[in-house]
Order: structure tokens, then C-alpha cells, then sequence
């Protein structure tokens, strides 16, 4: 039972006990002929709207042997209601522990030529999971299953494929856990396997001597069987839950530097994509290239980027104007703002393909998402700055009135003037030249309100 935290981790996974959301049914995402339902995506967007827009999701793929275990194992730690005994296919599910955490449940067949194939549910887990956790069970023989060698050598060429590809070393943690045993020495046996699926595995020529230890931290753990040995399963199922606890939580196996960055809404996209290429791959999903992938989650990852850095200085823009401040050199500064955050972006994704759809998708998001927040405080200011030429406009009248006792129309006409070429320089200051804004409105509106107000004074 291996768990893979790929590239993710700044969601989260937790602990035993079950919460107050209860047991999340579970959605059959693919199916035996290998056609990913159309209902992913809204499936993804409506039960992890806990999160948040723009929040990213922590993913658990769970891949291994049928009938081994892996249902009742996530069952146990993330209260969900996977069915181990379900036909062939991936199904996923939101956990009950933690509102991040969307768990993919992998039914694979062994049967030849079958669809569903280990090979292409691991490059499947290894593109889109945080953790991915496959199930071995104990064998008398100590001989590695046929599922464990297909899916460990996939979820290696894999790692080997991106790093290859130019994506570099992105190192992923792995529990490697044996069902149905409490001997510790089925470990040893467990760690010998994998090491000796490393080494069959194909390299590149550049990494031909890399070692299975440069990609991933591997722990190995024991998990007996849940009827025999319910006692020992469930302090077993207690022990790895708290090592899949939230990030941030002491011992937690969840960290920042594996992060996939998928966000809820993209990833029903990118899972079709990834099982897309999968299938169309001639060797079964074994080494299939990535660079559309690795394009995804590169954008991905911009887009996130770029979008903290932007919004922090978005979120002290609107507290000062939350305060009835004006942001000085406004226009300018959202410009730079705007120009920074594309560019931020843009060199980020500039080892991807020109042109890659994703990419241009996720650039687009970015800059309507910024531009959005530029127009909401462009609106909010010029409220304000309307404010301030009301009260300018007052406060001319009424020094001409204790100056002299009346005021002339000529006299309101022209601080009128005055008021309105001091909104129209500080109307220029607000402006962002990207958002193509209209100010003959903003304009007009000001000239209306001004002779209404005048028409208070004698």
C-alpha cells in the first residue's frame, strides 16, 4: 500500500474521527469502457464549494489489488462510502474529514486488454494526486502482485517522465503499507519490491543511475486485516490518518513542496485530459509524454502565484478604500499591478508550448480576475471622489456666501467649472488604461448633481 504525495500539499488530508459533514456518496468518474463522466466537473465544483474560489484542492488517489482492502482503509480514516467491491472504474469523493480533500478511489482489472488498466489509473493518480495510495497485500510467497509492479513502475516513469521532460526533481512521499499482516518484517519484503521495480524500471540516459531515493521519501507500514484484526486495523487506520493530517499539523506527511495546484473547477479538465492521453498512449499509459500535462499544472501553479501575489496588494487597496481613503497614483499602480501579474505569469508558463489552449485559458483567468478587482475599486473610488466634489463644491459656495453675503449665478457657474475640471484631474488619476473604461458617465453624473445642490443656496 503505497501513499504518494505527488507534487501537492498545501490542502489537506486528517484524522480518524468522523465530522460533522457526515459520509460522502461517491461519483463513478470513470467506467469500465474508460469514459469519464460528464458530470465530473460539476460533481468537483458543487461538493468542494467548502473551500472557496480559487482554493485548491488536496487530492488522495487510492490504486492497488481488488478485494485488498482499499475501500474500508479510506472509509476508516476519510468517511467516505467507497464500495469495495464495485465494479471497474475510478470513482471519487469528497472526504468527510477535511473540506480540501477530494479522494479517487481506483477499481482496476487485471483482465487483459481490459480499459481500466493499473498502468493508466497510476499516470492518471501520478498527474492529478497529492497522495496516491496503492494497496499491496500480504503474500505468503513474498512475491510482488502483478497490480503492485504495474502500478509502482508507472507511478516511477512517470516521476522519471516530468523530471526528464525538463520539470525537474519534484520529490513525492510515499508510504508503502501491506494489507492483511501486522509482521513488520513483511516491510523489509515491501522495500525490497519497490527497489527492485526502480531498477527494472526504464531511465532516461541522464538519469540512468538515479536512485529510487533522489524522487521519493518512502515509509512503509502495516495494516491488518479490518475482520480479523479489527483492534490492530483500526489503530493502524488512526496511526496513517494522523500522518495524513492537515498541513501545518505536527508529523503531517502533507507539505507545500508536493503541491499539484488544481483548483476545484479545472480539475474535471485536466483529469479528462490526463486520461485522454493515457488511453491514446500505445504503451498503455507507461511513459506516455506529458508536455500538455506538465503545461497544465505549470499554469496551474502560475496562476495561483500570480494571483496570491496580486491580491495581497489587492486586499490593502480595499481596506483603504474600505476607509474612505483615496489610493494615490491609482491608475498607474493598477497598471503595474495588471503588467506584473501577466508577466509574472507569462514567465512562469514560457517553458510551455505556444499556443497550448490551457495555458491561454488559465493567462485569461488571470487577467479578468484582476481586472474585475481594478473596476470594483475604480467604482468605489470615484464614489468617493464624487464625495469629495460635493463637498468642494459646498464648501467654494459657502466662502463666497460669508464673503459676501449672496452669490451670483455667473459666480455658481464658475465654481462649478472649477469643481468639475479638479474631478476630471483626479478622474485621469484613476484611471487604468487596460480596463477601457467610459468616464463621459462618471462626468455627467457629477454635472447633474452639481446645480442641484447649488440651487440650495440664495
Amino acid at each position: 500500500f503505497v501513499v504518494i504525495m505527488a507534487r501537492s500539499a498545501w490542502l489537506a488530508l486528517v484524522a480518524l474521527a468522523p465530522v460533522a459533514w457526515g459520509k460522502k456518496e461517491a461519483l463513478q468518474m470513470i467506467d469500465a469502457s474508460a469514459t469519464v463522466s460528464s458530470a465530473t466537473a460539476d460533481f468537483v465544483a458543487e461538493r468542494m464549494a467548502r473551500i472557496g474560489e480559487g482554493r485548491q484542492l488536496a487530492i488522495v488517489a487510492s490504486l492497488g489489488g481488488r478485494r485488498v482492502g482499499k475501500a474500508q482503509l479510506l472509509n476508516s480514516i476519510f468517511g467516505c462510502r467507497f464500495d469495495d467491491k464495485a465494479e471497474t472504474g475510478v470513482y471519487i469523493a469528497p472526504a468527510s474529514t477535511c473540506k480540501e480533500l477530494l479522494v479517487m478511489n481506483c477499481a482496476c482489472s487485471e483482465a487483459q486488454g481490459s480499459e481500466v488498466s493499473y498502468r493508466r489509473a497510476a499516470t492518471l493518480a501520478a498527474c492529478t494526486a497529492d497522495v496516491v495510495v496503492v494497496s499491496a497485500w500480504h503474500t505468503a510467497s513474498g512475491r510482488a502482485t502483478a497490480s503492485t509492479i504495474d502500478t509502482l513502475s508507472a507511478l516511477f516513469v512517470e516521476q522519471l517522465r516530468q523530471a526528464s521532460d525538463g520539470g525537474g526533481v519534484q520529490r513525492s512521499c510515499v508510504v508503502m503499507a501491506v494489507h492483511g499482516t501486522a509482521d513488520r518484517a513483511a516491510l523489509d519484503t515491501a522495500r525490497q519490491h519497490a527497489e527492485a521495480i526502480w531498477a527494472s524500471v526504464p531511465k532516461p540516459p541522464k538519469l540512468a543511475s538515479a536512485a529510487l531515493g533522489d524522487f521519493f521519501d518512502i515509509e512503509y507500514v502495516c495494516v491488518p486485516h479490518h475482520r480479523e484484526s479489527p483492534a490492530e486495523f483500526k489503530e493502524a487506520a488512526s496511526a496513517l490518518a494522523q500522518r495524513l493530517a492537515a498541513p501545518g499539523a505536527e508529523g503531517s506527511l502533507l507539505r507545500g513542496e508536493y503541491s499539484r495546484a488544481i483548483d476545484a473547477e479545472n480539475f474535471g479538465v485536466l483529469a479528462e485530459q490526463i486520461w485522454g492521453d493515457a488511453c491514446a498512449d500505445s504503451d498503455d499509459g507507461l511513459g506516455v509524454t506529458r508536455d500538455q500535462m506538465r503545461a497544465c499544472h505549470v499554469a496551474s501553479r502560475a496562476l495561483f502565484d500570480a494571483l496570491s501575489q496580486a491580491d495581497r496588494k489587492l486586499a490593502r487597496w480595499r481596506a483603504a478604500v474600505g476607509r474612505k481613503r483615496m489610493v494615490p497614483g491609482f491608475g498607474a499602480m493598477g497598471k503595474e499591478l495588471l503588467t506584473g501579474a501577466m508577466g509574472d505569469f507569462d514567465a512562469q508558463t514560457a517553458t510551455c508550448a505556444p499556443g497550448n489552449a490551457f495555458v491561454r485559458a488559465q493567462r485569461q483567468k488571470l487577467g479578468a480576475h484582476v481586472k474585475q478587482e481594478l473596476g470594483l475599486l475604480f467604482a468605489d473610488q470615484v464614489r468617493i471622489l464624487n464625495a469629495e466634489a460635493i463637498a468642494k463644491f459646498r464648501e467654494l459656495l459657502l466662502l463666497t456666501v460669508a464673503r459676501q453675503g449672496s452669490i451670483q449665478e455667473w459666480q455658481v457657474q464658475n465654481t462649478q467649472t472649477s469643481v468639475e475640471r479638479w474631478f476630471t484631474q483626479r478622474l485621469a488619476d484613476l484611471v487604468v488604461p487596460e480596463l477601457a473604461l467610459n468616464l463621459v458617465p462618471l462626468k455627467a453624473d457629477l454635472t447633474q448633481r452639481l446645480p442641484q445642490y447649488s440651487s440650495r443656496f440664495p
